[in-house]
């Protein structure tokens, strides 16, 4: 129960508003929703109330981090590999309208 009244603190502290959606989502998957719904409740009698900070990565938010680090970078890697052909299509544009524009000046001079 401490895990949720502390993620609640914690989005508090944000300035955002704790409700169950926005704690499930820093919490394990495995947190059952009744506990989650207990714990904002208790949160709301109590909002400052003193709890030992946990060691657990996963509760310091260090798992959350590296998880969004590795979500970021493999949307990025993701993007890359969808524009790569675009990229590629450009360049060879670009070196086809250069050929055009050298033989429509060579014709001009004619």
């Amino acid at each position: 129960m401490d895990r949720i009244i502390l993620v609640a603190q914690q989005l508090a502290k944000e300035g955002k508003t704790p409700n169950t959606a926005s704690i499930k989502a820093r919490l394990p998957k495995n947190t059952p929703l009744p506990a989650i719904i207990q714990g904002l409740k208790l949160w709301q009698a109590d909002p400052n109330k003193q709890i030992e900070v946990p060691t657990e990565p996963s509760l310091t938010g260090a798992v959350r981090d590296k998880n969004e680090n590795s979500i970021d970078s493999l949307i990025t890697n993701k993007i890359e590999q969808a524009i790569a052909p675009l990229k590629d299509e450009i360049n060879n544009l670009k070196s086809q309208i250069k050929i055009l524009q050298s033989q429509i000046k060579i014709t001009a001079e004619e």
